[in-house]
């Protein structure tokens, strides 16, 4: 978290002044896969993968309008984003078969992964 502090005395001409530095995103928490739906599907299928901070963006910007578009991995190959939004992604399945994690890497950020197969 990021916090400042500030201290001043109203009699006296000494004041106090801590400020701690703010790193970008500092406030907002890694992006966090909930589900990709389907969790099967073959290669060139779209699925939609929900979670939250997915723009790494305070909340209390526009959630449509993302300053940070990530990347949607499938195992370690990236996928095509057709929508992406801070809660909401459409991704196409790349190439490959067989069991992978899905995950999303926003501003330099990984998310969780979570189980998927393609077929």
């Amino acid at each position: 978290m990021c916090h400042g502090w500030q201290v001043r005395c109203s009699r006296s001409l000494a004041a106090l002044v801590v400020v701690a530095g703010c790193s970008a995103n500092d406030d907002v928490p890694a992006p966090q896969i909930s589900s990709v739906t389907p969790n099967h599907a073959p290669v060139g299928a779209t699925v939609i993968v929900t979670g939250s901070y997915f723009c790494q963006q305070p909340r209390t910007e526009d959630p449509l309008a993302c300053a940070n578009m990530g990347v949607v991995l499938f195992g370690v190959t990236s996928a095509t984003s057709t929508q992406y939004t801070d809660t909401s992604i459409s991704a196409e399945v790349p190439g490959g078969t067989g069991a992978v994690r899905v995950t999303v890497s926003s501003a330099g950020r990984p998310s969780n992964g979570v189980d998927f197969t393609i077929e």
